[in-house]
Protein backbone atom coordinates (compact mmCIF):
# COMPACT_ATOMS: atom_id res chain seq x y z
CA UNK A 1 0.00 0.00 0.00
CA UNK A 2 1.48 3.09 -1.34
CA UNK A 3 0.44 6.37 1.10
CA UNK A 4 1.47 10.00 0.07
CA UNK A 5 1.95 12.22 2.97
CA UNK A 6 1.70 16.22 2.85
CA UNK A 7 2.31 18.91 5.82
CA UNK A 8 1.57 22.07 4.07
CA UNK A 9 2.32 24.80 7.17
CA UNK A 10 5.49 25.51 8.40
CA UNK A 11 8.78 23.83 7.64
CA UNK A 12 6.38 22.09 4.64
CA UNK A 13 7.11 18.90 2.43
CA UNK A 14 5.79 15.40 1.67
CA UNK A 15 7.14 12.09 1.57
CA UNK A 16 5.95 8.84 0.28
CA UNK A 17 5.30 5.53 2.10
CA UNK A 18 4.65 2.26 1.03
CA UNK A 19 3.88 -0.92 3.14
CA UNK A 20 5.17 1.20 6.05
CA UNK A 21 8.07 1.76 4.93
CA UNK A 22 9.60 5.79 3.64
CA UNK A 23 10.64 5.43 0.34
CA UNK A 24 11.27 9.42 -0.10
CA UNK A 25 10.82 12.66 2.50
CA UNK A 26 11.98 16.05 1.06
CA UNK A 27 11.39 19.46 2.77
CA UNK A 28 10.14 22.31 0.46
CA UNK A 29 12.72 24.84 1.75
CA UNK A 30 15.60 22.48 0.08
CA UNK A 31 14.04 22.83 -3.19
CA UNK A 32 12.71 26.62 -3.34
CA UNK A 33 15.74 27.70 -0.93
CA UNK A 34 13.68 29.81 1.37
CA UNK A 35 14.13 28.69 4.82
CA UNK A 36 11.36 26.58 6.69
CA UNK A 37 9.31 27.57 3.53
CA UNK A 38 5.61 26.14 3.36
CA UNK A 39 4.89 26.08 -0.73
CA UNK A 40 4.08 28.05 -3.45
CA UNK A 41 2.35 31.34 -3.83
CA UNK A 42 -0.66 29.44 -2.43
CA UNK A 43 1.09 28.09 0.57
CA UNK A 44 1.45 24.78 -0.93
CA UNK A 45 4.79 22.45 -1.01
CA UNK A 46 4.06 21.74 -4.68
CA UNK A 47 8.27 21.35 -5.53
CA UNK A 48 8.33 18.39 -2.98
CA UNK A 49 4.95 16.78 -4.26
CA UNK A 50 6.27 16.53 -7.34
CA UNK A 51 10.00 15.71 -6.83
CA UNK A 52 8.92 12.83 -4.24
CA UNK A 53 6.68 11.31 -6.96
CA UNK A 54 9.31 11.61 -9.47
CA UNK A 55 11.58 9.38 -7.13
CA UNK A 56 9.62 6.50 -6.00
CA UNK A 57 7.98 6.51 -9.72
CA UNK A 58 4.18 7.43 -8.33
CA UNK A 59 1.64 8.40 -10.32
CA UNK A 60 -2.01 8.41 -9.43
CA UNK A 61 -2.65 5.04 -10.77
CA UNK A 62 -0.40 3.87 -7.73
CA UNK A 63 -0.88 5.84 -4.71
CA UNK A 64 -3.46 4.68 -2.73
CA UNK A 65 -4.52 7.08 -0.03
CA UNK A 66 -3.08 10.41 1.02
CA UNK A 67 -2.51 11.53 4.44
CA UNK A 68 -2.70 15.06 5.39
CA UNK A 69 -0.99 16.51 8.79
CA UNK A 70 -3.77 18.57 9.97
CA UNK A 71 -6.82 18.27 12.13
CA UNK A 72 -10.47 18.40 10.95
CA UNK A 73 -10.97 22.37 11.54
CA UNK A 74 -14.46 21.47 13.68
CA UNK A 75 -12.48 19.19 15.86
CA UNK A 76 -9.96 21.91 16.02
CA UNK A 77 -12.21 24.88 17.37
CA UNK A 78 -13.42 22.39 20.16
CA UNK A 79 -10.11 21.87 21.55
CA UNK A 80 -9.28 25.79 21.24
CA UNK A 81 -13.04 26.30 22.87
CA UNK A 82 -12.35 24.24 25.32
CA UNK A 83 -8.37 25.04 26.66
CA UNK A 84 -9.43 28.73 26.38
CA UNK A 85 -12.34 28.17 29.05
CA UNK A 86 -9.62 25.97 30.85
CA UNK A 87 -7.23 28.64 31.30
CA UNK A 88 -8.79 32.38 31.46
CA UNK A 89 -10.39 33.38 34.58
CA UNK A 90 -13.01 35.85 32.22
CA UNK A 91 -15.65 33.09 31.67
CA UNK A 92 -18.47 36.24 30.71
CA UNK A 93 -16.14 38.28 28.30
CA UNK A 94 -15.76 35.47 26.66
CA UNK A 95 -18.72 33.86 26.46
CA UNK A 96 -20.13 37.18 25.33
CA UNK A 97 -17.55 37.36 22.59
CA UNK A 98 -18.45 34.24 21.44
CA UNK A 99 -21.98 34.76 20.95
CA UNK A 100 -22.30 38.77 20.62
CA UNK A 101 -24.07 39.27 17.53
CA UNK A 102 -21.51 41.66 15.67
CA UNK A 103 -18.03 40.47 14.39
CA UNK A 104 -16.10 41.60 16.50
CA UNK A 105 -12.11 41.70 16.22
CA UNK A 106 -11.74 39.51 19.35
CA UNK A 107 -14.59 36.84 18.36
CA UNK A 108 -12.95 36.54 15.03
CA UNK A 109 -10.10 35.50 16.80
CA UNK A 110 -11.93 32.84 18.64
CA UNK A 111 -12.75 31.29 15.45
CA UNK A 112 -9.61 32.01 13.54
CA UNK A 113 -8.22 28.03 14.46
CA UNK A 114 -11.45 26.65 12.60
CA UNK A 115 -11.17 29.23 9.07
CA UNK A 116 -7.09 28.87 8.95
CA UNK A 117 -7.54 24.92 8.93
CA UNK A 118 -10.65 25.37 6.64
CA UNK A 119 -8.10 27.39 4.33
CA UNK A 120 -5.57 24.77 4.63
CA UNK A 121 -7.88 21.86 3.33
CA UNK A 122 -8.81 23.92 0.18
CA UNK A 123 -5.56 24.48 -0.50
CA UNK A 124 -3.94 20.76 -0.57
CA UNK A 125 -6.86 19.71 -2.24
CA UNK A 126 -5.90 22.13 -5.10
CA UNK A 127 -2.37 21.46 -4.79
CA UNK A 128 -3.36 17.31 -5.33
CA UNK A 129 -5.59 18.48 -8.16
CA UNK A 130 -2.56 19.19 -9.57
CA UNK A 131 -1.01 16.28 -9.84
CA UNK A 132 -3.89 13.90 -10.05
CA UNK A 133 -4.61 13.10 -7.05
CA UNK A 134 -8.15 15.44 -6.13
CA UNK A 135 -10.05 12.04 -5.89
CA UNK A 136 -7.88 9.56 -3.51
CA UNK A 137 -9.03 8.99 -0.43
CA UNK A 138 -7.71 11.41 2.68
CA UNK A 139 -7.37 10.78 6.06
CA UNK A 140 -6.53 14.33 7.98
CA UNK A 141 -3.89 13.06 11.02
CA UNK A 142 -3.62 15.54 13.77
CA UNK A 143 -0.43 17.60 14.35
CA UNK A 144 0.73 15.58 17.68
CA UNK A 145 -0.80 12.65 16.12
CA UNK A 146 2.02 12.50 13.34
CA UNK A 147 4.65 13.33 15.62
CA UNK A 148 3.44 10.37 17.77
CA UNK A 149 3.82 7.87 14.87
CA UNK A 150 6.53 9.65 13.30
CA UNK A 151 8.91 8.23 16.38
CA UNK A 152 6.68 5.22 16.94
CA UNK A 153 6.42 3.52 13.75
CA UNK A 154 10.23 4.22 12.73
CA UNK A 155 12.18 3.47 16.38
CA UNK A 156 12.10 -0.44 16.48
CA UNK A 157 10.73 -0.86 19.80
CA UNK A 158 7.37 -2.76 20.35
CA UNK A 159 6.51 -0.89 23.77
CA UNK A 160 7.27 2.43 24.10
CA UNK A 161 5.98 5.54 25.83
CA UNK A 162 5.45 8.17 22.94
CA UNK A 163 6.14 11.89 24.30
CA UNK A 164 6.04 15.01 21.85
CA UNK A 165 6.32 18.52 22.49
CA UNK A 166 6.43 21.64 20.53
CA UNK A 167 5.43 25.18 20.23
CA UNK A 168 1.98 24.69 19.00
CA UNK A 169 0.26 22.62 16.85
CA UNK A 170 -3.72 22.28 16.06
CA UNK A 171 -4.03 24.20 19.01
CA UNK A 172 -1.81 21.90 21.66
CA UNK A 173 1.87 22.06 22.41
CA UNK A 174 2.00 17.82 23.18
CA UNK A 175 0.72 14.39 23.89
CA UNK A 176 1.67 11.46 25.42
CA UNK A 177 0.74 7.88 24.31
CA UNK A 178 1.56 4.86 25.06
CA UNK A 179 2.23 2.15 21.82
CA UNK A 180 2.26 -1.61 22.55
CA UNK A 181 2.37 -3.66 19.73
CA UNK A 182 1.48 -1.17 17.35
CA UNK A 183 -1.98 0.06 18.86
CA UNK A 184 -1.10 3.81 19.94
CA UNK A 185 -3.38 4.40 23.16
CA UNK A 186 -3.58 8.18 24.13
CA UNK A 187 -2.65 9.04 27.65
CA UNK A 188 -2.38 13.02 27.50
CA UNK A 189 -2.92 16.00 25.83
CA UNK A 190 -1.21 19.38 26.18
CA UNK A 191 -2.50 22.84 25.48
CA UNK A 192 -0.19 24.95 23.53
CA UNK A 193 -1.36 27.82 26.51
CA UNK A 194 1.10 26.31 28.26
CA UNK A 195 3.68 25.36 25.86
CA UNK A 196 7.80 25.07 26.75
CA UNK A 197 8.45 25.69 23.44
CA UNK A 198 6.49 28.89 22.91
CA UNK A 199 8.27 30.09 25.97
CA UNK A 200 11.91 28.78 24.62
CA UNK A 201 10.64 31.01 21.67
CA UNK A 202 10.11 34.24 23.39
CA UNK A 203 13.40 33.91 25.15
CA UNK A 204 14.97 33.45 21.67
CA UNK A 205 13.62 36.55 20.84
CA UNK A 206 14.07 38.32 23.36
CA UNK A 207 17.72 37.73 23.30
CA UNK A 208 17.50 39.12 19.71
CA UNK A 209 17.09 35.89 17.79
CA UNK A 210 14.84 34.72 15.34
CA UNK A 211 12.25 32.18 16.64
CA UNK A 212 11.38 28.66 15.12
CA UNK A 213 14.84 28.90 13.66
CA UNK A 214 18.19 30.17 16.35
CA UNK A 215 17.10 28.02 19.21
CA UNK A 216 20.14 26.44 18.50
CA UNK A 217 22.14 29.26 19.11
CA UNK A 218 20.88 29.75 22.51
CA UNK A 219 21.57 25.85 23.47
CA UNK A 220 24.89 26.49 22.59
CA UNK A 221 25.18 29.67 24.33
CA UNK A 222 23.64 28.72 27.60
CA UNK A 223 26.72 26.76 28.46
CA UNK A 224 28.69 29.77 29.07
CA UNK A 225 25.82 31.58 31.32
CA UNK A 226 24.64 30.51 34.87
CA UNK A 227 21.78 29.33 35.58
CA UNK A 228 21.47 29.92 39.40
CA UNK A 229 22.22 34.13 38.27
CA UNK A 230 18.77 33.98 37.24
CA UNK A 231 16.99 30.90 38.76
CA UNK A 232 14.54 33.10 40.80
CA UNK A 233 13.62 35.40 37.80
CA UNK A 234 12.55 32.19 35.52
CA UNK A 235 10.89 30.25 38.30
CA UNK A 236 8.79 33.01 38.54
CA UNK A 237 7.79 33.13 34.35
CA UNK A 238 7.54 29.48 33.93
CA UNK A 239 7.15 26.36 35.73
CA UNK A 240 5.97 22.40 36.10
CA UNK A 241 3.38 21.79 39.01
CA UNK A 242 1.26 19.12 39.98
CA UNK A 243 1.85 16.98 36.82
CA UNK A 244 0.85 20.20 34.14
CA UNK A 245 3.20 23.25 32.48
CA UNK A 246 2.83 26.70 34.06
CA UNK A 247 3.53 29.91 32.15
CA UNK A 248 2.71 31.89 34.88
CA UNK A 249 3.90 35.49 33.12
CA UNK A 250 1.18 34.38 30.50
CA UNK A 251 -1.41 33.98 33.66
CA UNK A 252 -0.55 37.63 35.12
CA UNK A 253 0.17 39.27 31.46
CA UNK A 254 -3.48 38.01 29.54
CA UNK A 255 -5.80 37.05 31.56
CA UNK A 256 -8.32 39.03 29.41
CA UNK A 257 -6.72 38.39 25.94
CA UNK A 258 -6.92 35.47 23.85
CA UNK A 259 -3.36 34.11 24.32
CA UNK A 260 -2.15 33.21 20.91
CA UNK A 261 -2.79 37.07 20.05
CA UNK A 262 0.13 37.69 22.61
CA UNK A 263 2.93 38.62 20.45
CA UNK A 264 6.54 38.50 20.93
CA UNK A 265 7.11 42.41 21.28
CA UNK A 266 4.56 42.52 24.28
CA UNK A 267 6.30 39.38 25.65
CA UNK A 268 9.71 40.86 25.79
CA UNK A 269 8.35 44.44 26.94
CA UNK A 270 6.45 42.43 29.91
CA UNK A 271 9.93 40.31 30.94
CA UNK A 272 10.81 41.47 34.22
CA UNK A 273 13.43 44.79 33.75
CA UNK A 274 16.03 42.52 36.33
CA UNK A 275 16.88 40.64 32.91
CA UNK A 276 18.35 43.74 32.33
CA UNK A 277 21.43 43.31 34.58
CA UNK A 278 22.29 39.74 33.36
CA UNK A 279 24.39 38.40 30.46
CA UNK A 280 22.60 36.87 27.60
CA UNK A 281 24.55 33.77 28.64
CA UNK A 282 22.64 33.85 31.57
CA UNK A 283 19.50 34.41 30.00
CA UNK A 284 20.04 31.73 27.71
CA UNK A 285 21.29 29.52 30.71
CA UNK A 286 17.63 30.06 31.83
CA UNK A 287 15.46 29.08 29.32
CA UNK A 288 17.87 25.61 28.65
CA UNK A 289 17.95 24.35 32.20
CA UNK A 290 14.68 25.48 33.30
CA UNK A 291 12.83 23.55 29.92
CA UNK A 292 15.55 20.47 30.47
CA UNK A 293 14.07 20.19 34.15
CA UNK A 294 10.53 20.60 32.83
CA UNK A 295 10.43 18.44 30.35
CA UNK A 296 12.32 15.59 32.21
CA UNK A 297 10.07 15.96 35.41
CA UNK A 298 6.81 16.04 32.54
CA UNK A 299 7.76 12.59 31.03
CA UNK A 300 9.27 11.14 34.31
CA UNK A 301 5.57 11.71 36.00
CA UNK A 302 4.55 8.71 33.02
CA UNK A 303 7.59 6.53 33.43
CA UNK A 304 6.89 6.51 37.29
CA UNK A 305 3.26 4.80 36.01
CA UNK A 306 4.67 2.61 33.11
CA UNK A 307 8.19 1.44 34.87
CA UNK A 308 11.37 0.93 32.74
CA UNK A 309 10.58 1.02 29.06
CA UNK A 310 11.69 2.99 26.25
CA UNK A 311 10.84 6.55 25.50
CA UNK A 312 10.17 7.45 21.74
CA UNK A 313 10.02 11.47 20.97
CA UNK A 314 9.05 14.26 18.20
CA UNK A 315 8.59 17.37 17.82
CA UNK A 316 10.69 20.85 17.91
CA UNK A 317 11.28 20.47 21.94
CA UNK A 318 13.06 17.70 20.99
CA UNK A 319 15.67 19.32 18.21
CA UNK A 320 17.43 20.44 21.50
CA UNK A 321 19.51 18.17 21.79
CA UNK A 322 20.48 18.97 25.99
CA UNK A 323 16.96 18.01 26.66
CA UNK A 324 16.87 14.76 25.14
CA UNK A 325 20.05 13.79 27.48
CA UNK A 326 17.99 14.65 30.12
CA UNK A 327 15.26 12.46 29.20
CA UNK A 328 17.89 9.98 28.31
CA UNK A 329 19.42 10.04 31.66
CA UNK A 330 15.81 9.07 33.82
CA UNK A 331 15.78 6.39 35.79
CA UNK A 332 12.82 4.45 33.96
CA UNK A 333 14.06 5.17 30.56
CA UNK A 334 15.95 2.53 29.20
CA UNK A 335 16.64 3.88 26.26
CA UNK A 336 15.06 6.76 23.75
CA UNK A 337 15.14 7.54 20.35
CA UNK A 338 14.09 10.83 18.79
CA UNK A 339 12.69 10.57 14.99
CA UNK A 340 15.01 12.25 13.37
CA UNK A 341 12.74 15.42 11.20
CA UNK A 342 11.59 15.59 14.72
CA UNK A 343 10.38 19.12 13.91
CA UNK A 344 7.21 19.81 11.39
CA UNK A 345 9.26 18.51 8.32
CA UNK A 346 8.41 14.71 10.14
CA UNK A 347 4.95 15.07 9.77
CA UNK A 348 4.39 14.18 5.96
CA UNK A 349 5.90 10.89 7.21
CA UNK A 350 4.29 10.72 10.26
CA UNK A 351 0.90 11.40 8.72
CA UNK A 352 1.47 9.02 6.08
CA UNK A 353 2.53 5.92 8.98
CA UNK A 354 -0.11 6.49 11.39
CA UNK A 355 -2.46 6.35 7.84
CA UNK A 356 -0.86 3.04 6.54
CA UNK A 357 -0.57 1.06 10.64
CA UNK A 358 -4.56 2.61 11.31
CA UNK A 359 -5.98 0.72 8.56
CA UNK A 360 -3.22 -2.23 8.46
CA UNK A 361 -2.29 -3.22 11.53
CA UNK A 362 1.17 -4.37 13.04
CA UNK A 363 3.50 -6.01 11.20
CA UNK A 364 3.16 -10.10 11.31
CA UNK A 365 6.93 -10.29 11.83
CA UNK A 366 8.78 -9.22 14.40
CA UNK A 367 10.29 -6.86 15.21
CA UNK A 368 9.16 -3.63 14.30
CA UNK A 369 10.67 -1.90 11.27
CA UNK A 370 13.34 0.58 12.37
CA UNK A 371 15.01 3.23 10.70
CA UNK A 372 18.03 2.87 9.90
CA UNK A 373 19.25 5.92 8.01
CA UNK A 374 17.89 9.45 6.66
CA UNK A 375 18.97 9.38 3.23
CA UNK A 376 15.48 9.77 1.49
CA UNK A 377 16.24 12.85 -0.99
CA UNK A 378 17.59 12.95 -4.10
CA UNK A 379 20.41 11.74 -5.86
CA UNK A 380 22.53 13.00 -8.64
CA UNK A 381 24.45 11.10 -11.50
CA UNK A 382 28.18 11.79 -12.05
CA UNK A 383 26.58 12.99 -15.33
CA UNK A 384 24.37 15.86 -13.98
CA UNK A 385 26.91 17.01 -11.64
CA UNK A 386 30.18 17.05 -14.31
CA UNK A 387 27.93 19.07 -16.40
CA UNK A 388 27.14 21.47 -13.28
CA UNK A 389 31.21 21.87 -12.76
CA UNK A 390 31.81 22.75 -16.44
CA UNK A 391 28.98 25.26 -16.32
CA UNK A 392 30.31 26.82 -13.75
CA UNK A 393 33.30 26.91 -14.82
CA UNK A 394 35.55 24.58 -12.22
CA UNK A 395 38.47 22.43 -12.51
CA UNK A 396 38.34 18.89 -11.12
CA UNK A 397 39.65 15.29 -11.03
CA UNK A 398 38.00 12.46 -10.80
CA UNK A 399 39.25 9.03 -8.05
CA UNK A 400 37.60 5.79 -8.19
CA UNK A 401 38.67 5.80 -4.66
CA UNK A 402 38.06 9.33 -3.54
CA UNK A 403 37.76 8.29 0.81
CA UNK A 404 41.51 8.42 1.27
CA UNK A 405 41.88 11.24 -1.13
CA UNK A 406 39.51 12.75 1.21
CA UNK A 407 41.43 11.52 4.39
CA UNK A 408 44.41 12.82 3.55
CA UNK A 409 43.50 16.15 2.89
CA UNK A 410 41.91 16.18 6.19
CA UNK A 411 44.94 15.26 7.75
CA UNK A 412 46.89 17.97 6.13
CA UNK A 413 44.43 20.62 7.55
CA UNK A 414 42.27 21.04 4.74
CA UNK A 415 38.12 21.99 4.65
CA UNK A 416 36.38 19.41 2.47
CA UNK A 417 32.59 20.15 1.44
CA UNK A 418 31.40 16.43 0.68
CA UNK A 419 28.15 15.77 -1.60
CA UNK A 420 27.06 12.49 -2.78
CA UNK A 421 24.10 10.22 -2.35
CA UNK A 422 20.76 10.99 -1.68
CA UNK A 423 20.15 14.35 0.60
CA UNK A 424 19.20 13.42 4.35
CA UNK A 425 16.01 14.12 6.35
CA UNK A 426 15.52 16.52 9.01
CA UNK A 427 17.95 19.32 10.19
CA UNK A 428 21.09 17.13 10.45
CA UNK A 429 23.59 16.80 7.71
CA UNK A 430 25.02 13.13 8.27
CA UNK A 431 27.64 12.90 6.00
CA UNK A 432 25.77 13.38 2.25
CA UNK A 433 25.38 17.37 2.69
CA UNK A 434 28.34 17.70 4.88
CA UNK A 435 31.52 20.10 5.98
CA UNK A 436 34.21 18.09 7.10
CA UNK A 437 37.60 19.38 9.23
CA UNK A 438 40.41 17.45 11.54
CA UNK A 439 38.73 18.22 15.15
CA UNK A 440 42.01 19.50 16.95
CA UNK A 441 41.64 22.82 16.03
CA UNK A 442 39.95 24.46 18.63
CA UNK A 443 40.07 27.55 16.44
CA UNK A 444 37.79 26.38 13.47
CA UNK A 445 34.34 27.60 15.27
CA UNK A 446 35.15 31.14 15.16
CA UNK A 447 37.11 31.15 11.08
CA UNK A 448 35.06 28.92 9.55
CA UNK A 449 31.46 29.94 10.91
CA UNK A 450 33.25 33.23 9.45
CA UNK A 451 33.51 31.91 6.27
CA UNK A 452 29.97 30.37 6.24
CA UNK A 453 28.52 33.73 7.63
CA UNK A 454 27.03 31.62 10.78
CA UNK A 455 27.12 33.11 14.04
CA UNK A 456 27.08 30.11 16.79
CA UNK A 457 28.57 29.52 19.94
CA UNK A 458 27.91 25.51 20.14
CA UNK A 459 31.04 23.84 18.61
CA UNK A 460 30.70 21.86 15.88
CA UNK A 461 29.46 18.39 16.13
CA UNK A 462 31.67 15.39 15.57
CA UNK A 463 31.52 12.02 13.32
CA UNK A 464 33.09 8.93 14.79
CA UNK A 465 33.47 5.88 14.07
CA UNK A 466 30.29 3.43 15.68
CA UNK A 467 32.91 0.81 16.84
CA UNK A 468 34.81 3.24 18.74
CA UNK A 469 31.82 4.91 20.46
CA UNK A 470 32.62 3.93 24.23
CA UNK A 471 36.47 5.13 24.06
CA UNK A 472 34.84 8.60 23.51
CA UNK A 473 31.75 8.75 25.10
CA UNK A 474 30.38 7.98 28.96
CA UNK A 475 27.02 6.36 28.82
CA UNK A 476 26.44 5.99 25.04
CA UNK A 477 25.87 2.29 24.78
CA UNK A 478 22.15 2.26 25.74
CA UNK A 479 21.55 5.02 23.46
CA UNK A 480 23.89 4.59 20.48
CA UNK A 481 20.94 4.36 18.03
CA UNK A 482 19.48 8.20 18.47
CA UNK A 483 23.60 9.00 18.25
CA UNK A 484 23.31 7.46 14.80
CA UNK A 485 21.46 10.83 13.79
CA UNK A 486 22.97 13.33 15.87
CA UNK A 487 19.67 14.17 18.04
CA UNK A 488 21.55 13.60 21.21
CA UNK A 489 24.68 14.88 23.58
CA UNK A 490 26.98 12.90 26.00
CA UNK A 491 29.39 13.45 28.12
CA UNK A 492 32.74 13.52 26.62
CA UNK A 493 35.58 11.18 28.04
CA UNK A 494 38.85 12.72 29.03
CA UNK A 495 40.59 11.20 25.45
CA UNK A 496 38.20 12.65 23.48
CA UNK A 497 38.47 16.28 25.16
CA UNK A 498 42.00 16.46 24.64
CA UNK A 499 42.40 14.89 20.98
CA UNK A 500 39.38 16.18 19.71
CA UNK A 501 38.95 20.11 21.51
CA UNK A 502 37.13 21.24 18.52
CA UNK A 503 34.04 19.31 18.91
CA UNK A 504 33.41 19.41 22.17
CA UNK A 505 31.59 21.96 24.44
CA UNK A 506 32.88 24.26 26.94
CA UNK A 507 30.47 22.04 29.53
CA UNK A 508 32.48 18.59 28.27
CA UNK A 509 29.43 17.35 26.20
CA UNK A 510 29.55 16.76 22.47
CA UNK A 511 26.65 15.54 19.89
CA UNK A 512 27.97 12.82 17.98
CA UNK A 513 26.96 10.87 14.28
CA UNK A 514 27.86 7.35 14.83
CA UNK A 515 28.81 5.80 11.35
CA UNK A 516 28.85 2.39 10.21
CA UNK A 517 29.84 1.04 7.19
CA UNK A 518 26.43 -0.51 5.98
CA UNK A 519 24.64 2.86 6.51
CA UNK A 520 27.30 4.79 3.85
CA UNK A 521 30.23 3.33 3.12
CA UNK A 522 32.51 6.37 1.43
CA UNK A 523 31.55 8.41 4.75
CA UNK A 524 32.78 5.73 7.00
CA UNK A 525 36.02 5.00 5.23
CA UNK A 526 36.68 8.67 5.22
CA UNK A 527 37.17 8.16 8.83
CA UNK A 528 38.67 4.46 8.77
CA UNK A 529 41.48 6.27 6.38
CA UNK A 530 41.77 9.29 8.82
CA UNK A 531 42.52 6.88 11.53
CA UNK A 532 44.99 5.11 10.23
CA UNK A 533 46.54 8.61 9.55
CA UNK A 534 46.33 10.04 13.02
CA UNK A 535 44.95 7.53 15.00
CA UNK A 536 41.62 9.75 15.72
CA UNK A 537 37.91 8.57 15.19
CA UNK A 538 36.15 11.53 14.66
CA UNK A 539 36.17 14.22 12.56
CA UNK A 540 34.26 17.69 12.50
CA UNK A 541 30.68 17.37 10.17
CA UNK A 542 28.92 20.92 10.09
CA UNK A 543 26.01 21.19 7.82
CA UNK A 544 26.57 21.90 4.01
CA UNK A 545 25.25 25.08 3.81
CA UNK A 546 25.37 29.09 4.13
CA UNK A 547 23.79 30.78 7.23
CA UNK A 548 20.24 31.56 7.13
CA UNK A 549 19.86 28.93 4.50
CA UNK A 550 18.97 25.66 4.03
CA UNK A 551 21.35 22.70 3.62
CA UNK A 552 21.98 22.38 -0.09
CA UNK A 553 20.11 19.83 -2.21
CA UNK A 554 21.57 20.11 -5.55
CA UNK A 555 24.80 19.96 -7.18
CA UNK A 556 23.88 23.58 -8.54
CA UNK A 557 23.32 24.43 -4.82
CA UNK A 558 27.20 22.77 -3.33
CA UNK A 559 29.25 24.41 -6.23
CA UNK A 560 27.39 28.22 -4.93
CA UNK A 561 27.91 27.11 -1.32
CA UNK A 562 31.11 26.19 -1.81
CA UNK A 563 31.94 28.70 -3.95
CA UNK A 564 30.89 31.61 -1.85
CA UNK A 565 32.34 30.28 1.42
CA UNK A 566 35.28 30.15 -0.06
CA UNK A 567 36.02 26.39 0.95
CA UNK A 568 39.33 24.49 0.00
CA UNK A 569 37.99 21.58 -1.17
CA UNK A 570 34.80 20.21 -2.76
CA UNK A 571 33.91 16.81 -3.09
CA UNK A 572 31.45 15.98 -5.06
CA UNK A 573 30.50 12.24 -5.83
CA UNK A 574 33.65 11.00 -7.21
CA UNK A 575 35.18 14.56 -8.37
CA UNK A 576 37.28 16.61 -5.89
CA UNK A 577 37.12 20.13 -6.75
CA UNK A 578 39.76 22.51 -5.35
CA UNK A 579 39.01 26.50 -4.32
CA UNK A 580 38.79 28.83 -7.51
CA UNK A 581 40.28 31.17 -5.24
CA UNK A 582 42.93 29.73 -2.83
CA UNK A 583 44.05 32.98 -1.18
CA UNK A 584 41.03 33.42 0.34
CA UNK A 585 40.12 29.20 0.80
CA UNK A 586 43.35 29.21 2.91
CA UNK A 587 42.80 32.44 5.15
CA UNK A 588 41.92 30.89 8.85
CA UNK A 589 39.99 34.20 10.14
Amino acid sequence: MRILGIYDDHNAGCAIIEDGVILAAVEEERLSRIKLHNGNEDGAPILSLKLVMEMTGSTPENIDQVAVGIMPPAQLQRYVHRDLLKVQKNRKWILASLFSKSITWDKYWFYYPYFYNKFRLQRVKKLLAEVGLEHKPMELVDHHRSHAAAAYFTSGRTRALIVTLDGQGDGQCGQVWLGEQGRLSHIKTISSYHSPGLFYNFITWYLGYKPMRHEGKITGLAAHGSYENVAKEFSAMFGFENGEFRYYLAEKQAQHAYPHRTNYDKFRAALPRVFEHFSPADVAAGVQVLTERVVAQHVEQFLEKTGPIDVVMAGGVFANVRVNQAVAELKNAQSVFIFPAMGDNGIPAGAALYAYYHHQGWPEVEPMPRLDDVYLGPSYSDAEIETELKKAGLAYSHHDHIAPVIADLLHKGHVVARFDGRMEYGPRALGNRTILYQPGDKSVNDWLNHKLKRTEFMPFAPVTLHEDMEENYHGVAKNEYPARFMTITFNCTESMQKSCPAVVHVDNTARPQLIEEKNNPVYYQILKEFKKLTGLSSVINTSFNMHEEPIVCSPGDAIRAFTQGHLEYLAISNFLVPSPTPEKAALRE
